[in-house]
């Protein structure tokens, strides 16, 4: 709402003067309260969103990572006046890139609205130098470091070399792209040769020995290991790196 004012010089001009100002003013400080609340909503969103992503690095072991993250305010924000107290956001449960959406509330002056943001990331990942196929096991001379753009089908990704290097392909890797735990076998806790310890178990009873593996194996995957002691052969299961279970 704004106001006309007729000016006349004389004995009132100033007062005429003093109206006019008056009546600019409170479109002034409205354009900058409505400011303010788009600042205040996108800086806080900004700063949540950067601490999610720091947090997935720290989970995945990824080290290198850029981000974009671009807020979408909604147009209702025009109506509001910032918020007196720290706004309340919630936090996601998914990705932390791709096209997300935060509920951002305003407990002091009673509002709450979903705010849109797209969050770019691009991570160094290990990728595969060439394609790999089905049953083959990748060596340390198939692995080299690439930035990649990460999107929605980011899930799951092989952040470590060493995690992937020996393990078998079970569904084709493509030349430099990410490389995902489905895309692999489960790691080999024993590998052919290794000297193991045999966990055995019964009853409340527990004792170990040492022993070989005669088998590679993974969890889940019966293997033949030789007691050491006795030379006897029997059937066991890895259960971690360099260890197997067996009952009597």
């Amino acid at each position: 709402m704004g106001c006309f004012v007729l000016l006349r010089w004389g004995g009132t001009g100033a007062s005429y003067f003093l109206l006019l100002i008056s009546c600019l003013l409170p479109l002034k400080t409205s354009a900058q309260q409505t400011s303010e609340a788009s600042q205040q909503l996108e800086t806080e969103l900004t700063k949540v969103l950067s601490r999610e992503i720091a947090q997935w690095k720290k989970r995945t072991g990824i080290k290198s990572a850029k981000q974009d993250i671009q807020i979408r305010v909604p147009s209702g924000v025009s109506k509001l006046e910032p918020c007196t107290q720290p706004l309340k956001i919630d936090t996601g449960s998914g990705l932390v890139f791709g096209n997300l959406q935060r509920k951002v509330q305003c407990d002091a002056n009673g509002w709450s609205l979903f705010v849109r943001a797209k969050v770019n990331v691009t991570a160094k990942l290990p990728v595969a130098n060439r394609a790999l196929k089905r049953g083959e096991f990748v060596t340390a001379q198939d692995i080299e470091w690439q930035s990649l753009s990460l999107g929605p089908s980011s899930r799951d990704l092989m952040t470590r070399i060493e995690d992937i290097v020996g393990r078998q392909v079970t569904r084709k890797i493509r030349r430099h792209k990410a490389i995902q735990l489905h895309h692999l076998s489960s790691p080999l806790w024993v590998n052919l040769g290794d000297k193991v310890i045999i966990e055995a178990r019964s009853n409340g009873f527990y004792a170990n020995m040492a022993g070989e593996a005669l088998e590679s194996g993974g969890e889940g995957k019966a293997i033949r290991v030789k007691n050491l002691s006795s030379g006897k052969v029997i059937t066991a299961y890895p259960t971690g790196k360099g260890r197997v279970s067996t009952l009597f």
